[in-house]
Parts: C-alpha cells; sequence; structure tokens
C-alpha cells in the first residue's frame, strides 16, 4: 500500500479510537426484503455475474502447463488451463459437436490434449479443434468454426478472474483500477493457495457478503473467536465504485501517536477489499485469506475460499502455523454463516420488511447501490 495512502488510513483510525467514533454515512439505508427472496431478483442478478468478471480460481492452481481447473457455480461451465505455451486460458467447457461437457473432474495436472467423453472430439490447450473420429462424416465441416469457445481471463493477486461472457476485448485493468494498486503492493500475486474448502449455506449470498463489510458485529457475533483482537465498531471506508475498501481495526490501534511515518496498516488492522460483485480479500500480517460466494437459489449460496500464503509450507512447524492461521479465519465465518442462515430464515418468516443499515454499515449500502446500478444492462 503506497505510504501516503497508509499514513491517511491510520490518521483516520488514530482520530477514532481518540474520539471513540468511526466513519459513517449521512443517513441510514433500507433495503427490502424481497431483495433475499424473490426469484425475479435472484434470475438477474445471475446474468449480472454472467456478465461481470469473477474470480473463478487461485493463480497457483494454474502454475505448470497443463494444469486445469474446472467451474461450475456462476452459471455456465468453465475451463481453466494453462496451455502448453504457459499461456492462461479459459473456454466454454462444452464439447463443440454436441454440446456434451468436455472435462469432467475439479480439476488436475498433465493434460496435453481435450477430450470429449462422449463421441471423444479433441482439442489442444489453446482450444483448437484437432480431431474427429471417422471424420469422412463431417465432410465440409469448418473446423476453425469448431474451436472451442474463449473466454477473456486474467491474472491478479494470486487469482484468476474470467469473464463468462464470450469477448473478443475485455480490459480489466479498467474493472479492477480501483483496488489494483494496493492489493498489488502486498504482494499477492507471487502467494500460493492453501487450505482451499467449499461449502453451500441456507441463505441468500448477498447475506453472507454484507458480513463481510461492516465491524458492528464483531464484538457480539465472535465473542468466541476473534473479538478480543479488535476495537468495537471502528473502522474506515472507502468506496472506490463498484468495490470498496475497509479497515478492521485492532485494539493496539490505540497506541498509535502523532509520528505515523513507517508504521504498517498491517500491524494495526486488517485491511479488506470487496471487489464486486462477490470477491471479499482479507489482507493479515503476513498473508491473505478470500472467499467468493456463488448464488445458487434465493435461499442458497456456495463459498469457496482459502488463504494466500507467501510459500507452500517447507516443515511440521510451518504447517502448523498456517493451520492455526486459517482456523480462526474458518472459525469466525462460521460464526456468521450460522447467523447468515438463521437470518435468511427470519426473512422468510415475515417478521420484516426491510433491513436497515446503520450510518457505519455504509459499505452494505454501497453493495446495494452497486447491484442496483447493474442489473439492469
Amino acid at each position: 500500500m503506497q505510504p501516503a495512502l497508509q499514513t491517511a488510513w491510520l490518521t483516520r483510525v488514530r482520530d477514532h479510537m481518540a474520539a471513540r467514533s468511526t466513519d459513517m454515512a449521512e443517513s441510514v439505508a433500507r433495503v427490502d426484503v424481497a431483495r433475499y427472496t424473490d426469484p425475479a431478483r435472484l434470475a438477474a442478478e445471475q446474468a449480472l455475474f454472467r456478465r461481470t468478471p469473477l474470480a473463478l480460481s487461485f493463480a497457483s492452481k494454474l502454475a505448470q502447463p497443463g494444469d486445469y481447473v474446472t467451474h461450475d457455480l456462476a452459471g455456465l461451465p468453465i475451463l481453466l488451463l494453462r496451455d502448453a505455451g504457459g499461456e492462461l486460458q479459459a473456454f466454454l467447457n462444452v464439447c463443440r459437436h454436441r454440446g456434451a461437457k468436455l472435462v469432467w473432474e475439479r480439476g488436475g495436472c498433465g493434460k496435453r490434449t481435450l477430450t470429449c467423453p462422449y463421441h471423444a472430439w479433441s482439442y489442444d490447450l489453446t482450444g483448437k479443434l484437432r480431431g474427429i473420429p471417422h471424420e469422412a462424416g463431417f465432410a465440409g465441416l469448418d473446423r476453425a468454426q469448431h474451436n472451442l469457445v474463449r473466454l477473456p481471463v486474467a491474472e491478479a493477486f494470486g487469482l484468476v478472474f474470467v469473464l463468462p461472457e464470450p469477448s473478443d476485448d475485455y480490459d480489466f485493468s479498467g474493472f479492477l483500477a480501483g483496488v489494483k494498486d494496493d492489493l498489488d503492493s502486498f504482494g499477492l500475486g507471487s502467494h500460493v493457495l492453501y487450505d482451499e474448502r467449499e461449502i453451500g449455506l441456507r441463505c441468500n449470498w448477498k447475506v453472507v457478503i454484507e458480513g463481510g463489510l461492516e465491524t458492528y458485529h464483531v464484538q457480539h457475533a465472535h465473542k468466541r473467536t476473534i473479538a478480543p483482537m479488535f476495537a468495537d465498531n471502528v473502522a474506515v471506508a472507502d468506496r472506490l465504485e463498484p468495490h470498496a475498501r475497509l479497515y478492521f481495526t485492532k485494539r493496539n490501534a490505540a497506541e498509535l501517536g502523532d509520528d505515523l511515518s513507517g508504521r504498517n496498516v498491517r500491524d494495526y488492522g486488517n485491511p479488506l477489499y470487496y471487489i464486486f460483485p462477490n470477491l471479499i480479500i482479507l489482507v493479515q500480517p503476513d498473508h491473505a485469506t478470500v472467499m467468493t460466494v456463488f448464488p445458487q437459489g434465493a435461499d442458497a449460496c456456495i463459498v469457496q475460499g482459502g488463504a494466500l500464503i507467501p510459500q507452500p509450507p517447507a516443515t511440521e512447524k510451518a504447517t502448523t502455523y498456517w493451520d492455526k492461521n486459517v482456523k480462526i479465519f474458518w472459525d469466525a465465518l462460521d460464526e456468521d454463516f450460522q447467523m447468515g442462515q438463521a437470518i435468511q430464515a427470519g426473512f422468510r418468516a415475515g417478521a420484516n420488511t426491510h433491513v436497515t443499515f446503520g450510518r457505519f454499515e455504509q459499505a452494505c449500502a454501497w453493495f446495494h447501490d452497486s447491484l442496483d446500478k447493474r442489473l439492469t444492462p
């Protein structure tokens, strides 16, 4: 993170700690509970996912030629791979013959060709159609029109972003511009995946995202896990439309004095980056944790996540260290998940017609506003 921004953030935090205050919007915000239960709203959000860049894999899972990952949670079957020349590729995971799913495994390594399990049409790792059994039966076929459908793909911050909608030209740098400099400065591009998880939940996907966008709940919902480490409802928040940047302040920020030169924000709190629409990156003192949330129904979603650590653990001591760190993260998230499922049941009970976001829950209001602006293409 740029020194000037670090100093600005820590100045805001220091002043909030002294005044027992926090960043706040001018007013409260309200959203209709139907946003979390209406099938039509869900369909519009799922359509938005298909035309928005999504983080679909950790880059370290696709480090070597022949590495591949499949992803089906964004509403389309997607195949990611590293081709023989080292280039990252993304395709619709669909054979161009009869539309069968081309690669069925969740991921692996050592792929040299892609062969459809239905009729054995085969493709190279750049998506070119290479083999057609009994090719005489397809006389006149234009092979170039039957290559795999390519999707825009890019690496950033140790993650792989894909635009699920085919496009000849997409500017990922423009989409990520608001957060790129910060996240690049943390060195996450060279980090590797540790302890990947996938969790199904009985709640709307937006409830999970909202849990990461405010600190108001920490002292209450997390009193058995992380609450002792963090100040009570002290945060700074910046809107980077459509993304957001927050800083979850630790109790030791009370020690900050007038001279903030050389201070590192990672020592006094956790920077958190929300990347629209469904990605949260939590930056910790020596690593980062990542969570993506994919809607699977109005009352169902799947969370995928893991830790980005500087290098694979080489000793038992290192493994124990990282296991302990990621356990803290997932234990706290489990508390959020249980609360989120109870919230969804509350929505279905009909007790409330709307959700109210307090002035210090402004990032939740930003999240909904950004969604609303983009639901109609």
